[in-house]
């Protein structure tokens, strides 16, 4: 329903007001004092016995006790399994005082947390530190805090480079989302939160952002992404203690195929972990075939009885599973508890096969290159084959006609629960569509697949946007992975877009297909055509795309193939 004080727009619509929930009656409240006087308000859950215990600290703006964020039902689990669990409002949220800013507090507020639960009578010294998205980047803020209590962590859908994207926009290097901007009104205006329905076609996006300030708050992460688009700023949250040169405890990093808002961000955090010879060994990795809700692509088609947010079954399977694994790697690196076996550095889930483990990831695989094929029809082909003779394939942006997302803008964070099928891309003339012949047997990849190529464009720069796919002997076409690049005159022509990473097997009768688009509206800005920016372009000019096919700068797709064990 509308908010009983906005007046609904053109722009937007407020559907729900999301208040704080009923807290848990297992939990005690505490009002913990940060250095500058903001209060902060946390829950204790605590075992039964009467020892003291090593410490899970959560830190959430999505309300400690709501049902979305489960925390009181992972309490529970938690404290069976012998540990504290603290769940905290974030500073300005919900039942916490202070200014409602994204980011600009976190790493403080951690340290000041765990500085207050290292004092508590129920304390042994040890926390560990966990959460999800947001309260994954409050996860790595802990990090980047150094309070020496802090043991281990599990940063979970998230990146350390979060607020880059988020409060930030550096629209010529990196394609802006309108996820981040969606994102930030909805939830970081005041203590509540709102479900809205922002149409984003319907004015420019700084006369958005003045009407939602104008009837629902000012939303100052909304003010500063403006500002910070205009200059082109790099946003750091952490002052000099950025995650890649402090962190110096283990660290599960824990991702999910199918979260393109997050999980290339975090990602590029594994590899630079990984490549640091100093920092390696304290870096494990999880990776399943989910979305970032934790929705599974083996319960695609299941409908909400699957989905962990409306089921109470799925719920509990879901923490009985995930919290067990946060629990045994708190218990290995809090309380000494050996594990039955060795932890494999890197357990990650391959789609349509099940879980695998390698010494590191990407694992050892080979390359496999189709080249894009023009075939005088309107799809064209995926060979593995190349033309001798070149020709380039072009394409019209219209920044008034973008391409549509094929998903509701809130659906991308749970992508498989809505699991699009994307046929009908295929129709429109301003979408390249590259498809293998049905595939005789069946293929597994895991890691970045790569698109290569020249690419040519009648405005002073570009977004390109490619999409692996998976067409069902029945026509069915399920996105695998995505990627995106701006690229300009001062970049050049050559392409080189590395996708979002994924460990999937495109089973055998199956196509695989490739889509080049130069928009995806409105989860992502739409380029104006001009050299004005995407947040701010009062503009929008049609302009001409085109790759290069055949020869030798032809455009090809290379894939990392892996060997799977048939078990």
């Amino acid at each position: 329903m509308p908010h009983d004080n906005v007046e609904v727009l053109v722009s937007f619509e407020i559907i729900e007001t999301m208040t704080s929930e009923t807290a848990s009656r297992h939990a005690t409240e505490y009002m913990v004092a940060t250095r500058d006087g903001a209060e902060l308000a946390t829950d204790v859950y605590l075992p039964g016995n009467a020892t003291t215990h090593s410490a899970i600290l959560v830190r959430t703006p999505y309300d400690k006790s709501s049902r979305y964020t489960a925390l009181k039902h992972e309490a529970e689990y938690f404290r069976q399994r012998g540990f504290a669990f603290v769940a905290q409002d974030v500073r300005g949220k919900f039942r916490s005082s202070g200014e409602t800013v994204p980011y600009e507090f976190d790493v403080a507020d951690a340290y000041d947390t765990a500085e207050w639960i290292a004092r508590q009578p129920w304390s042994n010294g040890r926390i560990g530190v966990s959460g999800a998205s947001y309260y994954g980047f409050t996860t790595w803020a802990a990090v980047a805090s150094g309070h020496p209590a802090i043991k281990a962590a599990i940063p979970q859908v998230t990146g350390i480079e979060m607020g880059g994207t988020h409060v930030a926009s550096r629209w010529r290097h990196e394609v802006p989302p309108f996820l981040a901007l969606n994102d930030l009104l909805q939830i970081w205006t005041n203590n509540e939160g709102y479900l809205a329905e922002i149409d984003w076609a319907s004015d420019r996006v700084a006369n958005i952002i003045a009407q939602w300030h104008e009837q629902v708050g000012e939303c100052a992460g909304a003010t500063r992404l403006l500002d910070m688009a205009s200059r082109q700023d790099w946003y750091n949250p952490y002052g000099a203690r950025h995650p890649y040169h402090t962190t110096n405890i283990p660290i599960l990093h824990w991702q999910n195929w199918y979260d393109p808002g997050l999980a290339p961000s975090g990602f590029r955090d594994w590899r630079y972990f990984r490549s640091q010879p100093s920092q390696r060994n304290l870096h494990y990795l999880r990776v399943g075939s989910a979305d970032h809700s934790g929705y599974k692509l083996e319960d695609v088609g299941a409908g909400d009885k699957r989905n962990p947010y409306v089921s109470e079954q799925a719920l509990a399977e879901k923490i009985e599973t995930e919290c067990g694994e946060m629990a045994d790697f708190f218990d290995e690196h809090l309380n000494g508890v050996p594990l039955g076996q060795a932890r494999p550095r890197a357990r990650w889930h391959v789609g349509h096969v099940g879980w695998q483990s390698s010494a590191d990831y990407p694992p050892p695989s080979r390359p496999l290159t189709f080249h894009l094929a023009t075939t005088g029809e309107h799809i064209h082909g995926l060979s593995l084959e190349t033309k001798d003779s070149a020709t380039t394939v072009e394409w019209t942006h219209d920044p008034k006609d973008p391409v549509p997302s094929t998903t509701h803008i809130e659906a991308v964070w749970f992508i498989l629960a809505a699991y699009p099928d994307e046929r009908a891309l295929a129709e429109r003339s301003d979408v390249l569509t590259f498809r293998t012949e049905p595939l005789a047997e069946n293929l597994d990849f895991a890691g970045q697949p790569v698109l290569t190529g020249q690419i040519s464009f009648s405005s002073p720069s570009t977004h390109v946007f490619a999409k692996l796919q998976d067409v069902c002997p029945d026509g069915t076409t399920r996105p695998i992975s995505w990627g995106r690049v701006v690229m300009s005159e001062s970049t050049g022509t050559d392409l080189h877009l590395a996708m979002d990473d994924n460990a999937y097997r495109v089973q055998q009768g199956h196509r695989l297909q490739l889509q080049i688009q130069s928009s995806d509206f409105p989860h992502f800005a739409i380029h104006p055509g001009t050299d004005e920016s995407p947040w701010l372009a009062t503009t929008r000019i049609p302009s001409r795309q085109g790759i290069e096919i055949g020869g030798p700068r032809g455009a090809q797709l290379t894939l990392p193939v892996i060997t799977i064990a048939e078990s």
